[in-house]
């Protein structure tokens, strides 16, 4: 199952309904429908992601369930307090995954990326080290072939 928050409809009146892409059924509140009409309308992708998360936590719900912290890095220049970037970043941010690329995950698991700006904490100190670079780390290019 690979779930899109599709938009419909033109600027003021942008819409968005979560499409199944493998057999363009459309999410009425409770299952999957083909009538559009029936079809659940958000008006923020977010709220229409919320949602896919919770049918794509129903439908892989019988697999074991981990949880990875990621650290995400955030500069900010100017005076401002940590909620107030908080709530810029959870209204001005979007998380994009490309399911329809990559799948839900790999080895037909589920990966669900949250964001929980109010965990913000601001360092004191830079990050040590250079940025990750996983594809060179996990052995899937050479290090020496991008120089």
């Amino acid at each position: 199952m690979i779930l899109r928050a599709q938009a419909v409809g033109e600027h003021p009146s942008v819409r968005f309904f979560i499409l199944n892409v493998r057999n363009n059924l459309m999410w009425d509140g409770e299952s999957f429908v083909d009538d559009f009409d029936q079809a659940r309308k958000y008006w923020h992708p977010s709220d229409a992601c919320a949602d896919m998360q919770d049918i794509l936590r129903e439908h892989y719900g019988q697999l074991r369930r981990r949880r990875f912290v990621v650290p995400v890095e955030i500069e900010v220049y100017g005076s401002v307090s940590p909620k107030e970037i908080a709530e810029y970043l959870h209204r001005a941010s979007i998380l994009s995954i490309r399911s329809e690329e990559f799948g839900n995950g790999p080895a037909e698991c589920l990966v669900l990326p949250i964001i929980h700006w109010g965990f913000i904490k601001e360092l004191k100190l830079a990050l040590n080290g250079k940025p990750d670079d996983p594809a060179v780390e996990w052995g899937l290019e050479d290090e020496n072939e991008n120089q």
